[in-house]
């Protein structure tokens, strides 16, 4: 089984993105590495990296247009080349060494539709209900590391160009169960990933809390797209509640936080008003 291989850049760090490449290129049944690029200035940078590795493809995007355009712009390129299967990734996430291959031996099954590794984060460490099993069907999964199934992929609609960024891989989950499919986390594979600029706050009785410290546009386009996942998904008291705590938490915790509060309050205004896309502010 071959498979295509997708990064989505904006203002990559050349060191990292280049680490990333070469981690998946050890993939022996790795094809094409298709990078796309949302109007980065430092885009002679990636150019120079794409120039080193022949399998490596550039699509350059004269505007940022968000997250879940360039991952449909990966499938579409993975399309157009003949694959079945598509692997997404970031500028800040490196899968380790064969992973991919690893993932293999589970493409089978003909109702996965997305399998993705267990995630350690490079500030906090484990996330994201570590387990002891080999695999875990799961509900939600971020995009990073998915090694995702194109039928699956058109099944579901793609995604959602809508929302640009935040929120965007929690509504494709959603969507793909949908469509009849199911998620499968390989949980011997760990994703090195970096989510903002996280930390564990420990909280009484050996509790703890990640406070991730997102800029005040991140946090508009959280509290705006969370909120618009709930009402297309009918699950609108979680996804509010998971606004809520994020604003107790930047309320608490957090720098800035009259401004982050402020740019949440308009992000959940707009939501109630449909105003999605790119942040106006």
């Amino acid at each position: 089984m071959s498979y295509a291989i997708g990064i989505v850049t904006y203002q990559p760090d050349k060191q990292r993105l280049q680490e990333n490449i070469l981690s998946a290129l050890t993939n022996q049944e790795a094809g094409h590495v298709f990078i796309v690029d949302n109007h980065s200035s430092n885009l002679s940078d990636i150019q120079q990296l794409v120039a080193d590795y022949p399998r490596t493809v550039l699509v350059e995007n004269d505007d940022n247009k968000g997250i879940a355009h360039a991952l449909n712009q990966i499938a579409e390129c993975a399309e157009k080349q003949g694959y079945e299967w598509f692997v997404t990734l970031d500028q800040d996430s490196v899968m380790p060494k064969r992973s991919m291959d690893e993932y293999e031996q589970y493409t089978q099954d003909d109702d996965i539709g997305i399998i993705c590794p267990s995630v350690v984060d490079r500030n906090m460490g484990a996330e994201y209900n570590p387990s002891h099993q080999e695999t875990d069907v799961i509900h939600q999964c971020i995009t990073a590391g998915n090694l995702v199934r194109l039928e699956a992929w058109k099944k579901a609609g793609g995604f959602s160009e809508e929302l640009f960024i935040d929120g965007v891989d929690f509504d494709f989950c959603l969507k793909i169960e949908k469509a009849g499919y199911k998620i499968l986390r390989v949980n011997r594979i760990q994703l090195l990933q970096e989510v903002g600029h996280g930390k564990k706050i420990p909280l009484p009785f050996h509790h703890q809390m990640s406070v991730l410290h997102h800029s005040p546009t991140r946090l508009y386009y959280i509290a705006r797209n969370y909120l618009y996942i709930g009402q297309k998904h009918h699950q609108r008291w979680h996804w509010a509640v998971e606004v809520a705590k994020r604003m107790f938490i930047v309320l608490c915790f957090e720098k800035n936080r009259w401004k982050k509060l402020r740019y949440m309050l308009i992000g959940i205004r707009h939501s109630m008003k449909g105003i999605l896309g790119k942040c106006p502010l």
